[in-house]
C-alpha cells in the first residue's frame, strides 16, 4: 500500500505546477488572449503527459523483469538516446505543424521552448519508470515533492513578475531541475555502469526494442500531434480561442486527474512485469481497483467544484459543461490505462500502438464534426468519444486473448 502512496505522490507533484501555472495565467489574462496562448500550453502538458507512456513503458517492464544485469543496463541506454531523438522530431514536428503562427512569442523562442521541454520531459520520464521498475517508489515521491515545494513559490514570482516570459522560463527550470535529480537517483544506483561486450545480448536488445519500445515511443509520438490537430480544428472556426481557453484550463485539471490512475499503470507494469508475479493473473481485479480510483477521483471534483470555479473565478455554461463530460472521461482512460499496461507485458505492445490509431481517428473525426456543426464542447465530447470506443475495442479483445491461453 506504501508503494502505491508514494507511486501516486510522486506522479501528482510532478503535474501539480503545470496546473497552478494555467490556473494564474486564466485569471491574469482575456479568454481570447488565455486561448492563444493555451494552444501553447495545452500540448506542452501533453508532451509532458505522454513522455511517460513512450520508451518508458518499456523501460519500466525491462528493468522490473530483468533488475540489475547488463541487458537491462544496455537496453536503458538505448531508451535514453532514442527518447533523445524521438524528441526532437516531435518537438520540430509541433512547431512546424501547431505553434509556428503564436503572434505573442517570437518564434525561434516558442521552438527553443518546445524542443527543451520536450527532451527533459522524456529524458526524465525514462528516469522515473527506471526508479519504478527498480521498486524505488519512495526515492521517487521524495524526488517530485521536494521539487514541488521548491517550484511553488519560484512559479508564482515568475510569472507575476514576466507574465508570459516567466511561465516559459518556469516551466523549463522546473522540467531540467526534475530531470537532474531523478538522473542523479538512476545513476547512484549503478545500473547504468553495468556493462558488457556480448553480442548476443545488443542482438536480444534490438529485438526487445523493436518488440517493446518501438510501438509505445510511436504511440507516445502519435498523441501530441493528434491533440494538436484536433485543437487547430477548434480554433480554425469562429470564437475557437475563446473555446479552446475554456477547455484547456478543465484540460490541465484532467490531465493531473488522470495521473492517478496513470501513476497507478507505471505501478501495474512494473506488477505485470516482475518475475513471479501473479499481475496477469490479477488484471480484472486490479481494473477494478482502478476504476473504483477514478471513480473517486471524479466524484471529488464534482462535490468540491465550487472550489475550482471560484478558484479560476469564472461560472459561465461552457467551463460547467466540459468540466462535467471530462470527469465521465477520467473515468473511462482509467480503464484504458489499465489496457495499456497490460499489452506490453504479454508481447502485444504493436496491438496498443493499433488501438492509438483508433483513438486518434475517433478522435479527430468528431472533432471535425461537431466543429463544422457547431456542437458545443467539440474537445470535451471528442475526448469522451475517443475513450468510450477505445474501452469497448480493448475490453472484447481482451476476452479474445484470455480465452485464447
Amino acid at each position: 500500500m506504501n508503494n502505491i502512496f508514494f507511486s501516486l505522490g510522486a506522479n501528482i507533484a510532478s503535474k501539480m505546477i503545470i496546473l497552478l501555472v494555467n490556473i494564474v495565467s486564466f485569471r491574469l489574462l482575456l479568454p481570447e488572449d488565455y486561448g492563444v496562448i493555451s494552444l501553447l500550453l495545452a500540448m506542452t502538458a501533453t508532451i509532458g503527459a505522454v513522455a511517460g507512456m513512450g520508451a518508458s513503458v518499456a523501460v519500466n517492464s525491462v528493468v522490473a523483469r530483468e533488475g540489475f544485469s547488463s541487458l537491462t543496463s544496455l537496453f536503458v541506454k538505448y531508451n535514453y538516446f532514442f527518447a533523445f531523438l524521438f524528441s526532437i522530431i516531435l518537438a520540430g514536428f509541433i512547431y512546424i505543424f501547431y505553434l509556428n503562427d503564436i503572434n505573442k512569442i517570437p518564434s525561434w523562442q516558442i521552438f527553443a521552448f518546445i524542443l527543451i521541454f520536450s527532451l527533459t520531459s522524456s529524458l526524465n520520464s525514462i528516469s522515473e519508470a527506471i526508479l519504478i521498475g527498480l521498486h524505488d517508489y519512495k526515492r521517487l515521491f521524495i524526488n517530485n515533492f521536494a521539487s514541488f515545494l521548491i517550484f511553488l513559490p519560484i512559479s508564482f514570482y515568475l510569472i507575476l513578475e514576466f507574465k508570459i516570459t516567466g511561465v516559459l522560463i518556469n516551466l523549463l527550470a522546473y522540467r531540467f531541475f526534475l530531470l537532474l535529480i531523478n538522473f542523479y537517483s538512476v545513476n547512484k544506483t549503478k545500473l547504468l555502469k553495468v556493462r558488457s561486450n556480448n553480442k548476443d545480448e545488443k542482438r536480444e536488445i534490438f529485438k526487445r526494442f523493436k518488440e517493446l519500445s518501438l510501438p509505445v515511443i510511436l504511440s507516445g509520438l502519435l498523441v501530441a500531434p493528434v491533440i494538436g490537430l484536433a485543437f487547430k480544428i477548434v480554433t480554425m472556426q469562429d470564437y475557437g480561442l475563446k473555446q479552446l481557453a475554456y477547455f484547456n484550463i478543465i484540460y490541465q485539471v484532467y490531465l493531473v486527474a488522470i495521473f492517478i490512475p496513470n501513476a497507478l499503470n507505471g505501478y501495474f507494469i512494473s506488477r505485470f512485469s516482475s518475475k513471479g508475479g501473479s499481475g496477469q493473473k490479477d488484471f480484472l481485479k486490479i481494473a477494478k481497483n482502478n476504476f473504483f480510483f477514478a471513480l473517486v477521483i471524479s466524484f471529488c471534483l464534482f462535490v468540491f467544484q465550487k472550489v475550482f470555479f471560484f478558484i479560476v473565478d469564472d461560472h459561465s455554461s461552457a467551463l460547467i459543461n466540459n468540466y462535467y463530460i471530462m470527469l465521465v472521461t477520467i473515468v473511462l482512460f482509467s480503464l484504458n490505462a489499465v489496457f495499456s499496461s497490460f499489452w506490453p507485458s504479454v508481447g502485444k505492445a504493436w496491438f496498443g500502438f493499433y488501438m492509438n490509431i483508433v483513438w486518434a481517428i475517433v478522435l479527430l473525426l468528431v472533432t471535425f464534426i461537431f466543429s463544422k456543426y457547431q456542437i458545443s464542447q467539440p474537445l470535451s465530447w471528442a475526448f469522451l468519444i475517443a475513450y468510450l470506443v477505445l474501452t469497448i475495442v480493448q475490453a472484447l479483445n481482451y476476452k479474445v486473448v484470455t480465452h485464447a491461453k
